[in-house]
């Protein structure tokens, strides 16, 4: 969450963001749903998510803000290399997170264009 009812949240921690994410989706219809988060167990949860064949996990700093300035990114996107969906996807795998205009960015460019196609 980063901007609601002319509020900026961009400088609110995460968990503070989370929470008000989470009171706006409570009266959202479907398929708007507000996703849990696992605090602590990092290595337990990836290695579960390999297990599952899930892509992976994202980490992110509880405490921080919103950035948008790579080096001072808080977060951490964490990939299963042997996620059996990525054949032919490689290079979401092997793109350098850095060369985005903001991170995060390639990811929403792609999803859009699968979108519209």
């Amino acid at each position: 969450m980063l901007i609601c009812e002319r509020k900026d949240w961009r400088t609110e921690r995460l968990l503070d963001r989370k929470q008000e994410l989470r009171r706006l989706l409570a009266r959202a219809c479907a398929p708007l749903k507000y996703t849990e988060y696992i605090d602590g167990c990092g290595m337990a949860l990836f290695q579960r998510v390999c297990e599952l064949d899930l892509e992976g996990i994202v980490a992110k700093q509880k405490s921080a803000p919103y950035v948008t300035e790579r080096e001072h990114s808080t977060w951490f996107k964490i990939l299963n290399r042997e996620y059996s969906q990525k054949d032919g996807r490689e290079e979401l795998f092997e793109r350098e997170r850095h060369s985005e205009p903001v991170p995060g960015w390639h990811a929403c460019v792609l999803a859009c264009e699968a979108l519209s196609e």
